[in-house]
């Protein structure tokens, strides 16, 4: 089960478990005696009976039901919550609250589990004696197991997430990875990264510009992007297309927040460009932002990649070309996509790629995903860090 799936699973108990019941034994006297009576006492024959004690003719009810039993608990315990429906949303005290609320639940679990058992042979025993108003009445009862696997269930839930939200000192989620994972993230489907398409035998141009000659039609439903490199820079543009289409189509990529494919099209059916430049070329087309010579950027719908960097990476990535070129592309790609920059969320993790990552990994470990990003759209669990700009 995908761990960040999991944490999204709502809350499922607390005030509506009493709804939930009532709603599945409010059916018409048919369709309980269709649905209820037939199949249920059906499945519940083929138990087998776990007492051989004569059953008493009249069942034992308990003094309080399992529902009241857990709302009552979770009133005087659960005081920090403004909602325990969406608990991905609940902040390190509430989730706290929750979780020491399910342990007291839990610690009497045996008494309701015994009490739903008791109430599973008692049907079996004597049903064609009873009324249907006491066989809903013991089904309920009998459903206890179930309520109680199920906490058990969100009791896990709970504790990840409350460990994840505590362990940030800021708050954030912050992500770890072991130096095989770094490796393995380096690893794409068009394993063109390390030489970073740079080959110094490419035939001059005359042209200010040369374009990649394999481009596709413009797809609507694609996230359309072109390509230029400026002449004077030995990068061959049909590699640099597959490349850039590599990084941005993978599943680790910005295609997870996308949902939709990126597609190399020609410069008039883009809807942004991606341009390789000299530092000097790179501050005119960046301007009025400042890039030094030594910065890539985006400015409007253009992304304009630094040749500098491209070849020689930055400092704390030191000689990880492989991650820096994987962060650049996705960064930029992050910018048209309308991602503001980050921080560090926590020393020893890996930075989030809108992380300024030429500039500093801080406490962070380069790393070339938008995983944070991706976490951040699709679940609601805030990863973004305030810092200062330069």
């Amino acid at each position: 089960m995908n761990k960040k799936s999991q944490l999204l699973i709502l809350f499922t108990f607390l005030s509506v478990i009493s709804f939930s019941a009532y709603t599945f034994f409010s059916n018409s006297d048919d369709e309980i005696l269709q649905e209820t009576n037939v199949e249920s006492l059906k499945e519940l024959t083929t138990e087998e009976i776990t007492t051989t004690t004569e059953m008493e003719k009249k069942f034992n009810y308990p003094g309080e039901t399992l529902e009241d039993f857990i709302q009552n608990v979770y009133t005087e315990n659960i005081l920090s919550c403004n909602t325990v429906t969406e608990l991905y949303d609940s902040d390190p005290e509430c989730l706290k609250n929750t979780y020491d609320a399910n342990l007291i639940i839990l610690r009497d679990k045996n008494i309701f589990l015994n009490i739903a058992q008791d109430a599973k042979n008692y049907l079996i025993s004597n049903k064609e004696g009873i009324d249907q108003n006491e066989i809903n009445k013991l089904l309920e009862i009998s459903a206890y197991k179930t309520v109680i696997n199920n906490l058990e269930q969100e009791t896990l839930l709970i504790k990840s997430l409350y460990e994840e939200k505590l362990n940030s000192s800021i708050n954030r989620t912050a992500i770890f990875a072991s130096k095989d994972e770094l490796l393995q993230a380096q690893m794409i489907s068009y394993n063109f990264l390390k030489s970073g398409c740079i080959n110094r035998d490419l035939v001059k141009s005359e042209e200010e510009w040369i374009f990649p000659q394999q481009v596709s039609e413009k797809d609507e439903n694609m996230m359309n992007f072109s390509l230029k490199i400026e002449s004077s820079i030995p990068i061959g543009p049909d590699c640099m297309g597959k490349l850039i289409a590599s990084i941005l189509n993978d599943s680790r990529g910005w295609k997870n927040i996308t949902e939709k494919e990126f597609l190399l099209v020609s410069d008039e059916a883009a809807d942004f460009t991606f341009i390789f430049s000299s530092p000097d070329k790179t501050d005119e087309l960046c301007a009025p932002l400042e890039t030094n010579g030594i910065y890539s950027c985006r400015n409007e719908e253009e992304i304009i990649i630094n040749y500098f960097r491209w070849e020689n990476g930055a400092l704390d990535f030191g000689n990880d070309i492989k991650t820096y070129r994987l962060y650049l592309i996705n960064h930029e790609t992050g910018h048209i996509l309308d991602w503001g920059h980050t921080g560090c969320p926590k020393k020893g993790a890996i930075a989030p790629v809108m992380m300024q990552q030429s500039k500093t990994t801080g406490d962070c470990i380069a790393y070339g995903w938008p995983i944070y990003e991706i976490i951040d759209m699709k679940y609601g669990i805030g990863t973004f860090v305030s810092f200062e700009e330069d």
